[in-house]
């Protein structure tokens, strides 16, 4: 008589999901088994969700008071205090729909990581692959935060919108006067989105057993469009 198959491995609890999250910090393997289970994109949206959205709450009083003492180049400041009750709302409902927008932009780039799958011949499941944004969009929760205390120590000193997004990319090294185009693109690249991109490979490589240079290049898309949306805001942001 052959023995019984082994049982499948039971699937991790609660708590050890909402602590497995943080893998995808220093562990891609251990963030690809936990990906496929029921809901494990939750806990990672949730608490980048409550992150952003606390911060950005914070940070209105702030930028108010910039804007007050700094109007910007097409406003006096008699139009700023006018403007000042519609801003600090439109800011707040900002804020506060940030976790729906968060969730909106993961299915765009889960869709457009699926369709980039389907082209190179990976079998992907699109959860799996919103799954997996979530997860390595937590690094980009650390830049965040990073971002949110530079703010809050240097409050009294910020003269200017620009200011108030902190960059931590390798434009700091540019001179200044350097080409737009090219500022907009090194500010895009930190430690963070470095630290993202090689976490967000390397972990879809364990997650579908391709090569991590496949992966790399599957990935790619999801980046590349962030970043060209980021160049994109900061060029709208100095009109």
């Amino acid at each position: 008589m052959s023995p019984a198959p082994p049982s499948p491995p039971a699937a991790p609890g609660l708590g050890s999901r909402v602590l497995g999250m943080f893998n995808v910090f220093v562990d891609p393997d251990a963030t690809a088994r936990l990906i496929p289970y029921g809901w494990s994109w939750i806990p990672p949206l949730a608490l980048s969700s409550i992150v952003i959205a606390f911060t950005s709450w914070l940070n209105i009083p702030i930028a108010l008071e910039v804007m007050q003492r700094n109007p910007p180049a097409n406003m006096s400041t008699e139009q700023v205090a006018r403007a000042l009750p519609m801003i600090s709302l439109t800011q707040k409902i900002a804020a506060a729909a940030s976790p729906l927008i968060m969730t909106a932009i993961l299915a765009i780039f889960a869709a457009l990581l699926s369709a980039a799958s389907v082209v190179l011949n990976i079998r992907s499941r699109y959860r799996d692959n919103f799954s997996l944004l979530a997860h390595a969009g937590l690094i980009g929760v650390l830049q965040q935060l990073a971002g949110f205390l530079v703010i809050r120590l240097k409050a009294g000193e910020i003269q200017s919108i620009q200011e108030l997004r902190p960059s931590f990319g390798f434009d700091l090294l540019l001179a200044e006067g350097s080409n737009r185009l090219l500022q907009g693109v090194l500010s895009y690249f930190s430690i963070f989105t470095v630290w993202y991109i090689v976490m967000l490979a390397l972990t879809f490589a364990n997650l579908t057993g391709i090569s991590k240079g496949k992966a790399f290049v599957a990935t790619a898309p999801v980046w590349i469009l962030s970043m060209a949306l980021a160049v994109a805001g900061m060029f709208f942001s100095r009109v």
